[in-house]
Parts: C-alpha cells; structure tokens; sequence
C-alpha cells in the first residue's frame, strides 16, 4: 500500500493504452463538420497563395494545352491573314497669297469697295474638298481608270479572297470606311491614312484621290468664272456710262486673274504639306500584339475548362465528409 507522500508510480502499458485517444477521436477534433473544406478546388470563402499556386499545379496539364493551342492559333491567323501597309499623307487648307483683288482697285467705288478687302474663298474650297473626297463623284471616276477596280478588290482579310466593288456607290461607302481623315492638334490640317496589301497602290490610292478630287473642284470653279466673264464682257458690249463700264472693266480683269490662277499647275483647294508616303512594315496583322492575344486567351480557356471539370468531378463523386451524416 502507498504512502500518502510517496510519489506516483509510473501507469502501466495498459492503463496508457486505454487512456490516449482514439485516431477516430483526432478526426473529429480537426475536421469541423460545418464548414468543411472541399477537396477540388479552392476554398469556398477565399483563398491564399498557396492554394492558387496548387490548383495552378494541378492544371498544368490544361494550361499548357491551351498555351499551346493559342500559339497555333496565332501562327495559322499569320499565315492566312493578309498583311496590310499604310500609305500617309497631310494636307492644309490652301495658303494665302495673291489671292486678293485690291491691287486691281486703287480708289474703288462704293460698289466695289467690300469686294477691294476680301479674298477669294479658298477656305470654303478646303471643306469642299473634303466633303467630297470620299464621295461617289469621285469613286466613278476611279473605277474609270485602268486597273484600279482591280487593285481595289484585293483588299480583303484573308490571303485566299477577294472584294466584289463594282460601282461607285459600292467604292464610295468602302472608301468611307477605309479612307480616315485625322486632324492634327488644333490647326486645320489633316492626316490622310489608307491601308491595302500593296504599299504602292496604296500610296498611289492617296495621290489619286487628292488630284482627282482637286481637279474637280478646280474645273467647277473654273467654269463659274468663265461664266461670269461671258457676262462682264456682255455687260461691256451695252453699258454706255464711262464710271459703270470702269467698275465692270475691273471686276472683269478680277475674274481674269482667277482663271489665271486656276491655269496653274499647283493644287488649288488644298496644299500638301507631306506628299503620300507608305510605312515599310505591315500595320495589320501585328505579331507583337497577335501572339501574346492568343497566347492569353488560350490559358483562360484552359483554366475556364479545368474549372468547369473540377467543379463537376465534386457534384460526381462527392467527399466521403460531405456523404456522413451530421
């Protein structure tokens, strides 16, 4: 029998095998039986760096599928679609010269004095040139001229097709599409841009429209004053008062100097600040955009499929936690 003071003697191998727990026992300690935590994917209220990086892991599989997937896709869409170059160039309104007519009035009358200190409205020729730049006037004209229907219709996406233009109000919406007029900053001059598969049609596109479109313009204006000096010089042949037949014998000399500016071989509507000039690489398709784009695209489409994967092998083969009953 022991003493009260004697110390306690060590528990016997039986009495420490009965009194440590069970592993039945550590189970229900560390598993909590209302918010389990589900063996696919991540957490359900967050989740760490360490589980991105695991489920990350475990979709390895998946993610370098997509990565290569996406860079087939990026090397097919170099291969089959149609390298575009952009051709450039910038316009102004027409420069102010010797457009004014008070050199031709000393001391003019009061009937020509508002007429003495304005110019000729070449600004007003500026926005007409743009409203009609891109206008079926001019698309008829070009469809006229020799392989540039053609030229035209091989502007398309892919390397195996072709356009189907065959009217100038076909070209005309194209060319409302194709052709940008790009202001500069605050001043009125304007970046004319156009892109096609060939870098000299494409320059010669531009410069085609630009004449064509100044020469129209040219050739309408040049009509009006031929018209208005038949009728100065029909004035003249029945006019009688030496002050009337002074006065119309100066506007007629006005309108003639019009003509013989309009005789110039220089653009009259606009001035070209930088003549058309193509970029040396291809603006469309762009590698450097095309491959990464594809490329990060692919790796969301894998995870979005590993994703959907895990979440239906869990609604399949549900966790044994979540089978018992609580």
């Amino acid at each position: 029998m022991n003493s009260p003071f004697s110390s306690p003697s060590p528990p016997s191998p039986a009495q420490s095998s009965t009194q440590s727990p069970s592993p039945s026992h550590h189970l229900a300690l560390s598993a909590p039986s209302d918010t389990p935590r589900p063996p696919y994917g991540l957490a359900p209220y967050g989740f760490n760096i360490a589980d991105m990086i695991n489920y990350a892991w475990r979709a390895r599989g998946f993610l370098i599928c997509g990565a290569l997937a996406g860079l087939l896709v990026a090397a097919l869409l170099l291969i089959f679609l149609k390298p575009h170059y952009e051709a450039w160039m910038v316009v102004a309104p027409p420069r102010e010269g010797a457009e004014t007519l008070n050199f031709l009035v000393e001391n003019p009358p009061p009937i020509l004095a508002p007429m003495a200190n304005q110019s000729i409205p070449r600004a007003g020729e500026y926005v007409r040139f743009q409203q009609t730049l891109r206008g079926p006037t001019i698309a008829k004209i070009l469809i006229d001229k020799e392989g540039f229907l053609p030229a035209l219709n091989q502007k398309t996406t892919f390397r195996w097709s072709s356009g189907n233009l065959s009217g100038p109000t076909q070209l005309s919406q194209a060319l409302s599409k194709q052709i940008r007029l790009d202001p500069i900053g605050a001043t009125d001059s304007l970046r004319l841009s156009y892109t096609h598969p060939d870098p000299q049609f494409a320059v010669k596109m531009l410069q085609s429209l630009v004449l064509t479109t100044d020469q129209l313009i040219r050739l309408d204006v040049r009509a009006d004053v031929q018209s208005r000096i038949d009728w100065l010089k029909a004035q003249l042949k029945t006019t009688l008062n030496p002050d009337h037949r002074q006065a119309l014998t100066k506007l007629l000399m006005a309108e003639e100097r019009r003509r013989m500016l309009l005789s110039i071989n220089t653009p009259y509507a606009l001035s070209v600040i930088e003549p058309a000039t193509a970029l040396p690489r291809p603006v469309t398709p762009k590698p450097t955009l095309l491959v990464p784009l594809c490329l990060i695209i692919g790796l969301a489409a894998a995870f979005g499929i590993f994703t959907l994967r895990e979440d239906w092998r869990k609604k399949r083969f549900p966790p044994l936690h979540a089978q018992l009953p609580h």
